[in-house]
């Protein structure tokens, strides 16, 4: 549970006032709190840092100590009073400021009741500081901890939805319940990317309001993503534009196909350009007359007799024209790297964790068109992935994914062979655009 700590001002003074460089008798004979506080080595002021039943005017004087690991024992520690988080949340230290976003959102997911005025005040001041806190993984942090919990102050949740970085935003936006439908809508309206968007996407139990606007961003991924979340809401009115969509976007025809409130209206349409495998399993699926079902196998019959009908696959054709294959850590990325491409091409995308399972693939007898990497990665990063390619005489397009905008990394990534970045966050737009680029063998 969160403490406020009897801080008291003679304790604390006493403390402020004592010589700090002195030492009487060495730290053997130092057994007194204060005293350690005060007189001893870095090692047992750590030490008492770490200790859960020290008094909390101790581990408040010590949130402001010299040394680093006495600092951050006290971040660690969930004895330490709020006040003394407080001042460790103005640290200059990163390292400290992130141990203490953990520390707060665990303590926040074990309060099982509301907090007091007082207690709400407390915490609130220190998430204030980490949710402003300059350091992305700082933010990413709080947001990861808290996206779930009811008991946080509402003002950090809207501040943490409204984040410009999508690590930090998604998390809430899918998960906390203290966004209503008209927040979300305000923030879909305002301009979204397509990670954002889709977080909203796969939030339980969505309303028509915010699955319309999710439709009118025209972000394909995000609309597949809504389409699988069963819980959502959507009404006829955005399915008709999602369907217009969906003619032009093949990555969306198995996600309409298996939502089960689709009018017969929408099948109909659905009928004109989906494949006739998927007719057939909505056909399996909704209770419609002989006389509907006749109709859509005769549309699908008529399209095929125009050689205009797409393959039982539901994919524009029997064979994809590229093979692409996408190595990155990150399973939510890897997924949405994969949709985007697939909106826009016909590719087989492969998928892959790390760097040494590409090259095992690729060892397999695996040839691509183009290969998609995150640069860091366990195990194999991407520049000794990309190094190790190029060493075999492997000269496939090589486009890295990276939130690096250090010229001496751009430098040394281009003498290994990089022939594009791609720029974290990613957006569909710059994907789309890079990866043309490359297939058309502008290098």
């Amino acid at each position: 549970m969160f403490l406020l700590g009897r801080i008291s001002d003679d304790g604390a003074e006493a403390l402020n006032n004592t010589d700090t460089q002195g030492n009487t008798g060495g730290d053997s004979a130092l057994h007194d709190p204060k005293e350690i506080a005060a007189h001893g080595d870095p090692q047992a002021r750590q030490r008492l840092a770490s200790d859960a039943s020290a008094p909390p005017e101790i581990l408040y004087y010590l949130a402001s100590d010299e040394s680093l690991p006495v600092r951050k024992a006290v971040a660690s520690n969930p004895a330490t009073p709020l006040q003394a988080d407080f001042i460790l949340s103005n640290d200059a230290e990163a390292s400290i400021r992130m141990d203490l976003a953990m520390k707060i959102g665990n303590r926040l997911g074990f309060e099982s009741d509301e907090l007091d005025d007082n207690l709400l005040s407390k915490v609130n001041k220190v998430l204030g500081n980490l949710i402003n806190d300059q350091m992305l993984a700082v933010r990413a942090i709080v947001a990861e901890e808290i996206k779930g919990l009811e008991n946080v102050p509402k003002g950090v949740i809207s501040k943490l939805a409204r984040d410009a970085e999508a690590a930090v935003s998604a998390p809430v936006l899918e998960h906390s319940p203290l966004l209503d439908d008209d927040e979300l809508v305000e923030i879909i309206t305002q301009g979204v990317r397509d990670e954002v968007a889709t977080a909203i996407a796969r939030r339980e139990n969505i309303g028509q309001t915010v699955t319309a606007s999710i439709s009118h961003t025209g972000s394909i991924v995000a609309i597949e993503a809504l389409l699988e979340n069963k819980t959502a809401t959507i009404s006829p009115t955005a399915l008709d534009e999602i369907t217009d969509l969906a003619q032009d976007h093949q990555s969306l025809h198995q996600s309409l196909a298996k939502r089960d409130d689709l009018p017969e209206p929408t099948l109909q349409r659905m009928a004109g350009f989906v494949g006739s495998a998927i007719v057939e399993e909505l056909l399996e699926r909704y209770p419609l007359t002989d006389v509907a079902k006749d109709g859509l196998r005769s549309a699908v019959q008529e399209r095929i007799e125009a050689g205009d009908a797409a393959p039982s696959n539901g994919n524009a054709s029997q064979i994809s024209q590229y093979r692409i294959l996408v190595v990155e850590d990150d399973s939510t990325m890897r997924m949405l790297i994969r949709q985007i491409i697939e909106s826009f091409l016909s590719a087989e995308v492969l998928v892959t964790s790390d760097g040494d399972r590409a090259l095992s693939i690729i060892e397999d007898g695996g040839h691509f068109d183009l290969i998609v990497c995150d640069w860091m990665m366990p195990v194999m990063s991407g520049i000794e992935f990309l190094r190790a390619l190029r060493e075999r005489g492997d000269e496939t397009p090589f486009a890295m994914l990276t939130s690096r905008k250090d010229v001496d990394s751009v430098v040394s990534a281009q003498k290994y062979g990089v022939d594009a970045f791609i720029t974290k966050p990613v957006t569909a737009a710059e994907i789309q655009g890079k990866l043309r680029m490359l297939l058309r063998g502008d290098r």
